[in-house]
């Protein structure tokens, strides 16, 4: 870094800048001293800067789907976040694997970063426990934390999947479906606990848990072919999916064909509120999640228990970590309430 400092006639602290907080240069001086980096072949290490300073300048991010339809604005969000602290943004997938999942919490342990972010597809929150107990900040995303000590952001699944089932009971439908892949994961499970407790209250109504194996637009389809197949009156009259993807496939297959019409004949809801919901052929009926304002909340609050744990005076008092839950909202459109 010296040598650079001296090729480029700037300070070493300038250089740093450059590295680490490269808004507080002029273009002539981030231009400059990348043209000394360049003809020197420098690379900063970053090791030996954590060994000096104590401070890592990476946050994991952890998630069970990065190729959901969500994952990406939530993590877009969070990236925003992070590069505004001058910092990196580590992402990982664990592809629904709680071995795999450990194993990246471990990995991230060994990288020594700042914190984490972890959206999981299994219980973390003893390991996120002893992570914070070796100075490494952690929030959960999307999910709700069991531990009174563990800081979270997530969404009110089980409110949001009333809102859903409340609007079909309403319209008059009563053989709801419920589609959804494996329950263990606590998002799919909140929301059939919400569309039961609405069904419950409704002597005449039922609910049908319809498993697939994906929460993809390819499930949904081979979910929909094989309702097709059943005779009228073994089918549900609405359908609740436990995301968007699932429902616009199963929106797709229904009118291939127009043999089945929706919402005549079947009437279709989902959940999440992606972008191409309202463009679909029949524009979705969902409940909205708010991902951008999940990510950016989920470093901001990230940001502060890294400043707690970094603070010898309070790093160690016992208190009760903050749970920021979002409410989700009901969007009407002509999949369950026609044109």
């Amino acid at each position: 870094m010296r040598d650079v400092a001296e090729f480029a006639q700037v300070s070493q602290a300038t250089v740093s800048n450059y590295f680490h907080k490269p808004r507080k240069l002029s273009d002539t001086t981030r231009e400059r001293i990348r043209q000394a980096v360049e003809a020197l072949g420098f690379v900063p290490n970053d090791a030996a800067r954590m060994l000096r300073t104590g401070v890592s300048p990476v946050i994991g991010y952890l998630a069970f789907e990065l190729a959901s339809a969500t994952t990406p604005e939530i993590a877009a969000a969070i990236e925003r976040r992070v590069s505004a602290h001058d910092m990196y943004l580590l992402m990982a997938n664990d592809i629904g694997s709680r071995d795999r999942e450990r194993d990246y919490l471990q990995l991230f342990e060994q990288q020594r970063v700042a914190g984490i972010i972890v959206s999981p597809v299994g219980d973390v929150e003893a390991e996120l426990a002893r992570l914070r107990q070796r100075g490494i900040a952690s929030v959960l995303s999307a999910r709700r934390a069991n531990s009174p000590t563990q800081a979270a952001v997530s969404t009110d699944h089980v409110a949001g999947s009333r809102l859903a089932v409340q609007h079909l009971i309403e319209l008059g439908r009563r053989k709801i479906g419920f589609v959804a892949s494996s329950l263990d994961l606590q998002q799919v499970a909140d929301r059939q606990r919400g569309a039961m407790s609405v069904i419950e209250l409704v002597p005449d109504a039922t609910l049908e848990i319809i498993s697939v194996a994906e929460r993809t637009v390819e499930a949904g389809i081979a979910c929909a072919d094989s309702l097709a197949r059943r005779a009228p009156a073994d089918r549900p009259d609405a359908l609740f999916c436990a995301n968007d993807l699932l429902a616009i496939g199963m929106i797709q297959s229904f009118t291939a064909g127009r043999r089945i019409r929706v919402p005549d004949d079947i009437a279709v809801m989902g959940y999440d509120d992606i972008e191409f919901a309202q463009s679909t052929i029949v524009p979705l009926s969902t409940v909205r999640t708010p991902h951008a304002q999940l990510g950016t909340a989920a470093a901001d609050l990230l940001f502060d228990e890294i400043d707690l744990l970094r603070d010898p005076e309070r790093a160690d008092e016992e208190r009760r970590a903050p749970h920021i839950e979002f409410s989700p909202e009901l969007v009407v459109r002509a999949s369950t309430v026609g044109t």
